[in-house]
């Protein structure tokens, strides 16, 4: 046997896989486990208890026909208030913070507006005071703290957790984000993860579960996409996967990351900002272009339908590449609702095959603002409950 099939072995026949199975309905009394996972059934007990004893089991309601003849078997369901997962969403702009439990609902939020460009410890500092704020509205404590999950709108490469291109938040270049809340929160695991990546994971777990290939467009202050294929985030080999706002559409407009012709130079919050600034409009921010596109603003709105078209464009070409069965589109500039989202169909239906948009859905985010909260706090519940991750936590009790 290979070393791998050893590691699955083991894991196959640990409470972390009882965990996984109840956590996701597919066994959840004590011969339904047994059945699925093929352990004796003093090994399931012996499992239940020590998962029962840490508190990520707990028993529910009887389950209706388990047992036809005298009392009903008993049911385990996960309990997701068990703990508490610190998440944070930054925008070149702003930052949300949110407390969610342990399957990823938000218990409460706050934030406000950042500037990343002013470096990590200062924006970072700002975080953690939202935290403290944010635990307060929960009514939490930090000893009730599991994890920590930050989404970032740069390139993060998967093992460092840091920003890994010194073209993009330049300050953040190499910065150690997970020693700084290592250091706030001790012994707490760090998840630094790039923002549309995560809200691509969470739209597609909490909205789109059975939807295998999903493709997120991230529009705000800056342009990025995420992708789920075959039910697991892509991210490529250096974490750079879906970065399609630096991608060279032509034209001669200067980027933020120095290249010429990017398609954030025509799309992104920050480049129509520029452009409305110059007809003489008050827009520093993508909430200041939404006000004005919903508000009517014929300038507005004509940059925000283009926006979409230029967006749409590469996405037209994800969808021939990937063909997604969703494609998703989140973020800030988001809110213009259908001004944005009109632009990118009409590209995508224009410059595709017609086989690859025959099912496609192009919608909203159905988690809207909160996807990138959501989605944070998803990867580091799914990292934290991961069977040999319980199985270690279980063992060092």
């Amino acid at each position: 046997m290979t070393v791998m099939g050893i590691r699955n072995g083991r894991a196959a026949s640990g409470a972390g896989h009882l965990l996984d199975m109840i956590r996701n309905q597919r066994a959840r009394t004590r011969s339904e486990l047994v059945r699925a996972s093929g352990m004796a059934r003093a090994t399931v007990e012996n499992r239940l208890t020590g998962l029962l004893e840490a508190g990520y089991i707990v028993y529910g309601a009887g389950s209706p026909g388990a047992a036809p003849v005298g009392r009903p078997a008993e049911v385990f369901e996960f309990n997701h208030r068990s703990g508490i997962i610190l998440a944070a969403d930054l925008g070149l702009d702003h930052c949300r913070v949110a407390v969610t439990d342990l399957a990823a609902g938000i218990l409460a939020t706050t934030g406000g507006p950042v500037e990343t460009e002013s470096g990590p410890e200062e924006v970072l500092r700002q975080v953690g005071d939202h935290f403290t704020t944010a635990l307060g509205q929960a009514g939490k404590g930090a000893a009730e703290v599991r994890a920590v999950a930050l989404a970032l709108p740069g390139p993060v490469e998967t093992a460092t957790g840091r920003i890994n291109s010194p073209t993009m938040m330049s300050k953040w270049y190499e910065f150690d984000l997970r020693a700084f809340f290592a250091g706030r929160f001790s012994g707490i695991p760090v998840f630094v993860e790039n923002d549309a990546h995560v809200m691509a994971l969470g739209e597609q777990r909490k909205q789109w579960p059975d939807t295998a290939d999903l493709l997120m467009v991230s529009a705000g202050m800056s342009i990025s996409s995420g992708l789920v294929l075959g039910g697991q985030l892509f991210r490529g080999s250096l974490g750079a996967a879906g970065d399609i706002g630096h991608l060279n559409r032509g034209g001669g407009r200067v980027c933020r990351c120095g290249s010429v012709g990017c398609l954030e130079t025509d799309a992104a919050g920050w480049a129509i900002a520029r452009d409305l600034r110059s007809m003489d409009r008050d827009a520093r921010t993508a909430a200041d272009i939404v006000a004005l596109t919903r508000a009517g603003d014929p300038d507005a709105v004509a940059l925000v339908r283009q926006a979409g078209r230029a967006i749409g464009s590469v996405v037209a070409d994800l969808v021939g590449v990937l063909n997604p069965s969703v494609v998703a589109v989140g973020g800030a500039l988001a809110e213009a609702r259908e001004t944005l989202l009109a632009g990118i169909r009409e590209a995508v239906y224009a410059r595709s095959h017609p086989l690859a948009t025959r099912d496609l859905q192009i919608t909203h985010s159905l988690l809207g603002g909160d996807a990138g909260l959501v989605g944070a706090a998803t990867l580091a519940s799914e990292q934290l409950l991961a069977p040999e991750a319980i199985d270690a936590q279980l063992s060092s009790r």
